[in-house]
């Protein structure tokens, strides 16, 4: 029988207020329906017991985009590890009615870097309700904007083929600063705005309540970014807030990206922005705001690499992926001395 995808699913969340973060707010609500019908090597006979959260912030229409999905079963344990298969459907300007669903794809477990929490050496595995392990990672063609369906079939350890479905929106094009942009000139808050008493601590760094608060990343808190950019030095740049991070992404991505900075400080200069200028009055710090911002919200964690000639060369939503990182970075020429 031919695979379709029946669009009565819930609308997506894709004009959440600022800072909604898919990563857990999905986490149910797709499992209680009946899965789409699938075909022969698409898990037809696969039980249906996934909730699939999107874990993407802002899809648009164009080649090879990153796709991320956060998969639980339908009792909010997390699966994590190995691989899983989804396939796509493009649904139209609204997500009701039935789309035929497209070739299968390959979605890899891309882990949470900064986190202790290894991967299971087999998967996809069924690893608990409060464990943060990481997404699934496929890079897909968006040829058209609107509501796209996502089934995604898992072959789960001690329990086997599951499947589950979720709805994204692809917007036209990029609602936040996109791959080829210039960067934003961003004078955002360093540690001497802190010590002239400038700024408070919170303003650097939601993790501190007071200037002599030890600051675990010290490193990435030195540099403005409208300074680099206008030097010509490359700029790893993250927007996330550690405390108020719904994801709870924020705070091992800066403390991984403190890592990174001690073997790539030669490639580039490192900068986190805290999102909250003042999270007690909701006040957005203006430097994010000039990132993440959109006419209907936003979304933290952001990873955006800014190339010598002040323009984003690549940009990594929510989770970042190590590995193109590093590569991004030794690709770059040594510094001279700042």
């Amino acid at each position: 029988m031919r695979n379709r995808w029946n669009r009565r699913n819930r609308r997506s969340g894709a004009g959440a207020l600022l800072l909604t973060v898919a990563l857990l707010a999905g986490a149910c609500g797709t499992a209680s329906e009946p899965a789409a019908p699938a075909g022969p090597g698409d898990g037809a006979d696969a039980a249906a017991g996934l909730a699939i959260a999107p874990a993407s912030f802002d899809l648009a229409v164009g080649a090879d985009r990153r796709l991320l999905l956060a998969v639980f079963t339908d009792q909010r344990e997390r699966v994590a590890g190995g691989e899983v298969t989804v396939r796509l459907a493009h649904l139209g300007d609204e997500p009701g009615g039935e789309a035929a669903l497209g070739d299968p794809h390959t979605a890899t477990f891309l882990p949470i870097p900064g986190l202790d929490v290894p991967a299971p050496d087999v998967g996809p595995a069924v690893v608990g309700t409060d464990v943060l392990t990481g997404v699934y990672r496929l890079d897909v063609d968006l040829d058209r904007p609107g509501f796209w369906g996502v089934a995604v079939t898992a072959d789960l350890v001690d329990r086997g083929p599951t499947v589950g479905r979720t709805i994204v929106q692809v917007l036209p094009e990029a609602a936040a600063v996109a791959v080829g942009d210039p960067a934003p000139p961003t004078p955002n808050v360093v540690r001497a705005d802190v010590d002239a008493g400038r700024a408070p601590a919170s303003a650097l760094d939601s993790r501190l309540t007071d200037p002599d608060d030890p600051d675990r990343a010290a490193v990435l808190h030195t540099t403005r970014v409208d300074e680099a950019v206008a030097a010509g030095r490359p700029v790893v740049l993250a927007v996330a807030t550690p405390v108020y991070c719904q994801s709870l992404v924020c705070g091992p991505l800066t403390d991984y990206l403190v890592d990174v900075a001690a073997d790539y400080a030669d490639r580039a200069d490192f900068v986190h922005v805290e999102v909250w200028e003042d999270f007690e009055a909701q006040r957005l710090s203006p430097a994010a705001a000039a990132w993440i911002q959109t006419e209907t919200g936003g979304n933290e964690p952001w990873v955006f690499l800014i190339g010598p000639d002040g323009t984003v060369t690549a940009r990594w939503d929510n989770v970042v992926e190590p590995d193109e990182l590093v590569a991004a970075l030794s690709a770059l020429p040594v510094l001279d001395p700042a």
